[in-house]
Formats: structure tokens, C-alpha cells, sequence
């Protein structure tokens, strides 16, 4: 049974290709040749996997090839035989630059990694960044920027304290007896909930509809008799009651004659 926390060859996205180690892929790699639609949508495959990593497929007896690839960061996996191809070669793009950063890998990375390849970009700092590389980064991360004199920037108490305590990395750049200090922080990581687009079939939601108006009918229908039925109910009662009041003449006779001695 597939343990359904792996990913496999079909999960992969440009967006998550990058939480992908080398290993990882080898593994896709094997079990998605397992299957049998493996050759239709190998294509598509290798169009996401390259755009995150270098891969090669070669002979395991070529030594020569071996090497040199190894030689260049790749790292080599058994592959299952295919001809004379028994082997893959994998190595993730490296994100040497500034420039180098994407929607998608600003994603997976930690704000120290970033603040470095800042740092690298020939002291340019926060502002000598393009608005393109700024909106990548600021996708991810909670950006800030100060210029304080050196004194100012390390008082005790003073922002880089601050910024600190608040769960910022930050990077300072000198510029003479000033420092430019970067701050940064991960946004948090927002769930993306797929929307069901399914589409009904109407004629069976109206007919759901009027099915339910039939039982509503129904239902008031006998609310009405059980009303009515209270009602001839409630009158033969009420006309019990009139009967018991109404005496026979001779008893009211009889009344009054007691009534006359009464008076005497």
C-alpha cells in the first residue's frame, strides 16, 4: 500500500517542485516508471522537473561520465533498466543571485538565505534592488529598511533590539559611519482551498425543489383538517353546553312557582 503522505510524479507543480530534494525525485522517478502511463506523461514530467533540476539519464559502466557529472554536483541514483540507461543524475538549480529568485522558490527559502544573496548583490542593498525582485521577495517575506548613524543603529534598546525581539533577521550593510540595516520576516504561509466548480444538473435541483414544495403542500394541507376537525369539534361542545344550560319548561315552571312562595 502507497503511504498517501508521498508525493508522486503527478503531484509535482512548478509551485512545490522546489520542496523537492534530489532523493525525493529519484524515488518519483522509479515508482513513476512502475506505472503504466509513465511514457504519455513523461514529458510533462520532465517539463516541471527541469525547471528546478538538472537531470540526466545514463549507464552506470560509463565511469568517465560518472564522474564528471559528480564532479559538477550531480548526485547519481539507480534507475531501473531501461536498454543501456541504468542510472539518473540529479542536481537542484542553485540559487547563486538575486536574480535567481522566483515566485515560486522565493517560497522555499529562509529569510537568512535571502538576506545573503542581498548581501551578495554588490552592496546594492534594499533600494538598488529592481521593483520586479522586490514584489518576489515582499510575496514571502515582511520587508523593512532603515540608515541610522552606527551609534544610533546599536543604542541599547534601539530598533535592532526591536527587531529582533519581534522575529526579524536583519541584514547591515556600512556605508561609511552610517548602516543600512534590512529587516526581514516569513509572512505565514497561506492555505490555498480548491474550490468545488462541479456543475449541477438544474432539472434535478428544480425537481429537488418541487418536490419539496409538494411536501410543504402536504404538510398544510393536513394542518388545515386538523384545524377544521378542532373546530367541529370545539362547536359540539359549545353546543353541549348550551343544551345541559337550556331546562325543560315544566322544571322552569317549577323554579318559578318556588320563587313566588319565596317571595310571600
Amino acid at each position: 500500500m502507497k503511504d498517501k503522505n508521498l508525493m508522486t510524479l503527478d503531484d509535482l507543480t512548478k509551485g512545490n517542485i522546489w520542496s523537492v530534494t534530489e532523493s525525493d525525485l529519484a524515488n518519483m522517478l522509479i515508482e513513476g516508471k512502475k506505472e503504466e502511463d509513465y511514457n504519455e506523461m513523461e514529458t510533462h514530467y520532465m517539463n516541471i522537473i527541469r525547471t528546478v533540476f538538472d537531470i540526466q539519464f545514463l549507464s552506470r559502466n560509463d565511469e568517465q561520465q560518472v564522474n564528471r557529472l559528480e564532479k559538477q554536483g550531480y548526485d547519481i541514483f539507480s534507475y531501473p533498466t531501461d536498454g543501456e540507461v541504468d542510472a539518473v543524475a540529479i542536481r537542484k538549480h542553485a540559487i547563486k543571485k538575486i536574480t535567481d529568485l522566483t515566485l515560486e522558490n522565493i517560497q522555499h527559502l529562509e529569510a537568512t538565505e535571502v538576506l545573503e544573496l542581498i548581501r551578495r548583490n554588490m552592496g546594492t542593498g534594499w533600494k538598488g534592488l529592481s521593483l520586479s525582485i522586490q514584489d518576489v521577495i515582499e510575496s514571502a517575506f515582511y520587508v523593512d529598511y532603515t540608515s541610522l548613524p552606527e551609534t544610533t543603529m546599536h543604542r541599547a534598546g534601539g530598533i535592532l533590539e526591536r527587531r529582533k525581539a519581534d522575529g526579524y533577521d536583519i541584514l547591515e550593510i556600512i556605508r561609511g559611519s552610517w548602516i543600512e540595516a534590512i529587516f526581514m520576516k516569513a509572512k505565514p504561509k497561506v492555505e490555498k482551498v480548491r474550490t468545488d466548480f462541479t456543475i449541477h444538473d438544474d432539472d434535478d435541483d428544480d425537481r429537488d425543489f418541487d418536490d419539496d414544495n409538494d411536501s410543504d403542500d402536504d404538510d398544510m394541507a393536513d394542518i388545515d383538517d386538523d384545524i377544521n376537525d378542532n373546530d367541529d369539534d370545539l362547536d359540539e361542545d359549545t353546543e353541549d353546553e348550551i343544551d345541559s344550560d337550556n331546562l325543560p319548561l315544566e322544571d322552569i315552571e317549577d323554579l318559578e312557582d318556588i320563587e313566588d312562595n319565596t317571595d310571600e
